[in-house]
């Protein structure tokens, strides 16, 4: 066989050998490929989650906590402008009164035979059942918010609080 290579000196023509094949080359072992530093292990994912969860949690507990707050806000509010309207003999036929009335009347239920209220006029009234009331409720809600607080709070930060 005759060679019409125009360029002679290129390697094309030559047959590689035998002994620079890669074919020959003894094979190394795979090793398992190791994670890159940018994808977590499943150990810091479960981390992660589990710290998600507990930031939804105090989250969720903070937020019920506020709600109570609000919550004892209003009622107290309204069992002090129950407690002005029947000290000062507002009318319980007036509308405004009359609903009031009705409404804190469900809240007092518990309250209303401890003490008789004090009353110089048929519609004015002392009434010590309403600031029992509100004594009591207030310390009620005072413990449930403050053992919501030590829910989501570490031992060191109710040291401190």
């Amino acid at each position: 066989m005759r060679n019409n290579n125009p360029y002679p000196n290129e390697p094309t023509s030559v047959q590689p050998s035998r002994a620079g094949r890669m074919d020959d080359l003894p094979m190394k072992p795979a090793s398992p490929p190791s994670p890159a530093a940018d994808e977590p292990g499943p150990e810091v994912e479960i981390a992660e989650t589990r710290q998600e969860e507990a930031r939804t949690v105090k989250y969720a507990i903070g937020k019920l906590n506020d709600f109570l707050r609000w919550f004892l806000t209003v009622l107290e509010v309204t069992l002090a402008m129950r407690f002005l309207l029947k000290l000062i003999g507002a009318d319980p036929i007036n509308l405004f009164a009359g609903f009031l009335y009705s409404l804190t009347d469900i809240i007092l239920f518990p309250f209303s035979t401890l003490v008789h209220p004090f009353s110089v006029h048929p519609n004015q009234a002392f009434e010590w059942s309403t600031l029992i009331a509100m004594l009591i409720y207030f310390l009620v809600f005072w413990a449930i918010r403050r053992f919501l607080h030590i829910l989501i709070t570490g031992p060191e930060d109710s040291v401190e609080s």
